[in-house]
């Protein structure tokens, strides 16, 4: 990657060489979004992510299963609020294994991030770190030169300050530590939000079956009371508060491991 900046001597105006300069550092920018995300893809391209990702399209498939089966039980147990709640109990519970076996796959890549992102970078081709610091070093200078001419008295006035800082901005690949610690944290952010998506999507789904308790629950209400049938409400309550907590703890996970989930940040920043 080639960055462009003035030569020190180089004529023209304050304004001028902070706009190249600021072309200088886009450019630099851009190489590095790049240069993440190809060593994200080529970290959840290996084994340990393609083991996880079979794992979670299961646990997916399982919930498109449960969906399915909701339509019978609708129909099925109608006008029967024991056996619905029976029947529900047991699609929480489904639902339950499905959320636990998709947390454990997320919780396998989370902890695989670092090696991940280490052996990606590794078979990468060599960057041209020597030109790249080289022309880091001249966009620093030259910045510092811009200012200092803007200042001193006749200058034109800088009309468009650069506020990035440049030996951070126009580094794509020296910085070896910083670009490691990027990918990383791209890598969890993604499987953080893949685990954010299938939350809601299972969340919604409870959101449906609790319709379907309260329903059941109105039933029973106005029908004479059974120990058989308390307990089955009860069954269903006590499964409905277990798959709950596990939607909560793998969220939680998620929240402790990719904190930037979810949000919107610009990865070369």
């Amino acid at each position: 990657m080639n960055i462009t900046s003035p030569p020190a001597n180089a004529g023209g105006s304050a304004y001028d060489q902070r706009m190249q300069l600021r072309a200088a550092l886009q450019q630099a920018a851009e190489a590095r979004k790049s240069e993440i995300a190809t060593d994200k893809a080529k970290a959840m391209n290996s084994p340990i992510f393609k083991a996880a990702d079979s794992k979670k399209a299961q646990a997916k498939a399982r919930v498109q299963q449960i969906v399915e089966w909701l339509k019978i039980v609708k129909k099925l147990y109608a006008n029967d609020p024991k056996a619905m709640a029976k029947a529900l109990a047991q699609v929480f519970k489904d639902l339950k294994s499905a959320v636990k076996a998709y947390r454990d796959a997320g919780g396998q890549e989370m902890s695989a991030s670092g090696e991940a992102a280490g052996a990606a970078m590794a078979s990468a081709p060599a960057p041209d770190g020597a030109k790249a610091d080289d022309k880091a070093d001249d966009a620093d200078g030259e910045a510092r030169t811009a200012e200092t001419t803007a200042d001193e008295p006749g200058a034109e006035p800088a009309q468009a300050a650069v506020s990035e800082d440049p030996s951070e901005a126009a580094r794509p690949s020296s910085d070896g530590a910083s670009l490691y610690q990027a990918v990383v944290g791209e890598i969890r952010k993604a499987v953080g939000e893949d685990g954010l998506d299938f939350l809601k999507q299972v969340r919604s789904v409870t959101n449906e079956i609790v319709k379907l308790v309260d329903t059941a629950r109105g039933q029973a209400a106005i029908r004479k009371r059974d120990k058989e049938t308390d307990k089955a409400f009860e069954d269903l309550d006590k499964s409905l508060k277990s798959l709950r907590e596990e939607m909560d703890g793998m969220e939680q996970d998620i929240r402790r491991e990719a904190p930037t989930a979810g949000m919107k940040l610009d990865i070369a920043a």
